[in-house]
């Protein structure tokens, strides 16, 4: 890429307000190759640049995160690389395909007034977009600075005769600097962590802080529920929250719905404030929504015991901190989906073999030291393979996810499931001895055997069953390896004694 190309990816806003008439070719017209989530992450950067246009996204995957986000703020999706040449005044690709054949072609087909960078350098492209998104705020921090001097110098000439109007311009130069630094720590401190949990706990802080808010929440929304759920809180225990809240209803749905507001005197028991529950619910309370782009990912609210309605400074500085922690937030949830996707088993949404081994170590490391007991339970699909053989494995598939439900609907929180393999499933349950675990194998059984299998139009459907074996820590193992071997013992006893039954090792 051209020095030219890389300047004008850097202007800052500073600098482009200085340039007195913009013109088409003052603009940058950029395409970009690749589907993976650092070219979303690029592409939503780059079209919040003012002089730039990212004309459209290349990729072959229309369901990979630059593809959705493309299609989410209306750029143009191809999966053929010459309709990308084909766009009109066009001025850099930026290929993140990481692919040396996509990159040779796009080398091969550009024209000569189309520049084009590869891996090496969008990360050039990527750090001048954080620099310049983090000058940005810096900037703004160093104006309030030098207004807050400003600020005090023209007290310094005009109070000199009145000592007491002099400490108090002074306690608020140093309130204000005081927030000053701590915004521009929490700005900072936000591009550090990747966890959901550490930058809802950080955008709590920070309302406390900034604001000094004594209560303040944040909810992040489930679309799949259409619900608000508690991700953490300040000011008040956890157990003063509603954890899950209708997005028709409280404060929180009328942020969702039309944006921050504030009521700051709330009638007594109103449903405006029942994101808290009876006895803790605030006086007064705003609420701002947290967005990325046209989407709403969840809602901040402070609140307080007492009467205090926000300046609008404030109401401002409680917008500008939904805004900064919306992106980091956004990162921290799509690092937190691929991190549940690693360990996840695609058909049943239990989770992986490789994961099931991790926790079982855990385990039962905890329940020796702790002298807690601990029980596993293996079970397997009866006549799995001739179900196959005879429906086929698209209802086989059905069956596999038919009976990973009924093992979620009896677990407790503290329960792991997982699939280990083909048809067999386990399930570890800590804090459960011998009997317990037999309770809840035998609730499985009995839940798998109640439900139908439809097999085809016109044909009854099916019922399956299945054979569990229990084993419990430390009566009938004292290893994680001796552990499963002894489930899968009782559980090949239950198939040779007729299947469809529980058998409990030892017994």
């Amino acid at each position: 890429m051209g020095p030219g190309g890389i300047e004008r990816l850097a202007m800052s806003e500073a600098e482009a307000a200085s340039v007195p008439v913009r013109t088409a070719a003052d603009r940058l017209t950029i395409a970009i190759v690749g589907g993976s989530l650092r070219s979303a992450s690029i592409l939503r950067l780059l079209s919040e640049v003012e002089n730039i246009d990212v004309a459209a996204v290349a990729c072959q995957n229309s369901s990979a995160p630059a593809a959705r986000l493309a299609e989410d703020v209306g750029v143009f999706v191809t999966r053929e690389l010459t309709e990308v040449f084909q766009i009109p005044g066009l001025d850099l690709i930026i290929d993140m395909s990481e692919d040396p054949v996509t990159h040779a072609a796009l080398e091969s087909q550009r024209p000569e007034s189309v520049e084009m960078i590869g891996t090496n350098g969008s990360e050039l492209v990527w750090d001048l977009l954080v620099a310049k998104k983090r000058g940005e705020e810096q900037e703004k921090l160093f104006v309030e600075l030098q207004v807050a001097y400003d600020k005090i110098r023209s007290h310094e000439r005009r109070l000199q005769s009145s000592k007491e109007a002099l400490e108090r311009a002074n306690e608020e130069l140093e309130s204000r600097l005081a927030e000053i630094f701590f915004t521009h720590e929490f700005f900072k401190a936000l591009t550090s962590f990747s966890s959901v949990d550490d930058v809802c706990s950080l955008i709590v802080d920070g309302a406390n802080g900034i604001l000094g808010a004594e209560i303040s929440v944040i909810y992040l929304f489930d679309r799949d529920s259409w619900t608000f759920r508690l991700r953490a809180c300040q000011g008040r225990s956890e157990e003063a929250f509603e954890p899950i809240v209708a997005v028709s209803d409280t404060v929180l749905g009328t942020a969702f719905r039309d944006g921050a507001l504030q009521e700051p005197d709330v009638p007594s028991e109103s449903p405006s404030a029942a994101w808290m529950r009876q006895g803790d619910q605030p006086r007064s309370h705003a609420a701002v929504p947290l967005r990325t782009g046209d989407h709403v990912i969840g809602v901040m609210a402070v609140g307080s015991a007492t009467y205090r309605e926000l300046m609008p400074a404030e109401m401002e500085r409680l917008q500008v901190i939904a805004n900064q922690s919306s992106l980091s937030l956004q990162n921290a949830l799509l690092h937190e989906e691929l991190e549940r996707l690693s360990v996840t088993d695609r058909l049943t949404e239990l989770y992986n073999h490789g994961y099931f081994q991790q926790r079982i170590e855990e385990e039962v490391g905890r329940a020796s030291r702790f002298e807690h007991d601990l029980a596993l339970i293996m079970l397997d699909i009866d006549g799995f393979k001739e179900f196959n053989d005879t429906y086929g494995h698209p209802r086989g598939d059905k069956v596999l996810q038919m009976v990973s439900d009924v093992i979620k609907q009896n677990l407790r929180d503290m329960d792991i499931a997982a699939r280990y393999g083909g048809e067999e499933f386990v399930v570890v349950l800590p804090e459960t001895d011998a009997g317990g675990a037999l309770a809840v194998a035998e609730r499985i059984r009995e839940g798998v055997a109640a439900c139908e299998c439809a097999v085809g139009e016109g044909v009854q459907p099916v019922h399956k069953s299945v054979s569990l074996g229990v084993a419990s820590f430390p009566d009938d193992a004292s290893t994680p390896a001796r552990l499963i071997e002894a489930a899968d013992r009782a559980m090949y006893v239950a198939k040779r004694e007729g299947k469809n039954r529980v058998k409990v090792a030892g017994r």
